[in-house]
């Protein structure tokens, strides 16, 4: 997916942080990938910011609106760009929707949309989301607002990709951290069974997100944090678990992976 401008990686929920971190990181010398990003009102993210111009030649902004509470609006842009893969970073907000209408229904239509195409689903979902009864989920889910009940909500999408979908991969990042990166993939690790976590930067995971894409695994849920973050998520939780996933290339980092 990406390899061209003619079956580019689209991103949903484009405007936000972690959305335009992904897409700069895919648009890059190192991933080289053709993306299309999508926003709710149809505007550039990347408008007034400056990047190198080979990142922005694989920079494209869809012009129509693209709000993932509408699955017609998401086949429509999978449709007209060719697109081969999709990266669900579209995440709750006061204009934008509820944790339940971003998080499982937003998901849900994506995954229709994809299965409609044919392309493959990498979704950006959270830490703990197996957990209920840890802090971390706890803490998240009952924030309030939008956002309450944000990892019952991310759950059921999850879910909902597993049950419809064969050509996906499932990222749960932990907390963002500010800052860059300073050791790219050697200071990052994923793990498989929701039992540890951490924080990462939004390249980080950026990275970690075209790994997943470009990795050709299928039906993966891994949990990715910074090494020097890494903790149990409940106190009975060993740590290591001994599922940790390292390599010294993003998409490495998929090859022990094992499906859901």
């Amino acid at each position: 997916a990406g390899s061209t401008a003619e079956s580019p990686i689209v991103i949903l929920g484009g405007s936000g942080r972690t959305a335009m971190a992904v897409a700069e990181f895919l648009a890059s010398p190192q991933a080289s990938r053709y993306v299309v990003t999508t926003t709710r009102t149809g505007r550039d993210p990347f408008q007034i910011v400056r990047l190198p111009a080979e990142t922005k030649q694989h920079l494209i902004a869809y012009e129509n609106p693209v709000n993932v509470r509408d699955v017609d609006s998401i086949r429509r842009v999978l449709k007209e760009t060719g697109a081969k893969g999709v990266v669900f970073a579209a995440s709750a907000s006061k204009a934008g929707g509820s944790a339940s209408e971003i998080d499982d229904v937003g998901v849900e239509n994506t995954a229709i949309a994809c299965r409609d195409v044919g392309a493959r689903l990498v979704l950006v979902s959270a830490l703990a989301v197996d957990r209920p009864t840890s802090k971390s989920y706890e803490v998240t889910n009952f924030m309030g607002g939008y956002l309450n009940g944000v990892m019952d909500a991310k759950l059921r999408g999850e879910n909902k990709v597993r049950s419809m979908l064969k050509d996906y991969v499932i990222v749960r990042p932990g907390v963002l951290l500010s800052g860059k990166s300073k050791n790219g993939v050697l200071a990052v690790e994923l793990n498989q069974g929701d039992t540890i976590g951490g924080g990462l930067s939004r390249d980080e995971l950026a990275g970690i997100v075209w790994g997943a894409m470009v990795s050709g695994k299928k039906g993966v849920t891994v949990e990715a944090y910074r090494k020097s973050t890494r903790t149990g998520l409940q106190p009975e939780f060993v740590v290591p678990s001994g599922n940790e996933l390292t390599a010294d290339t993003y998409p490495g980092l998929f090859d022990n992976a094992k499906s859901d």
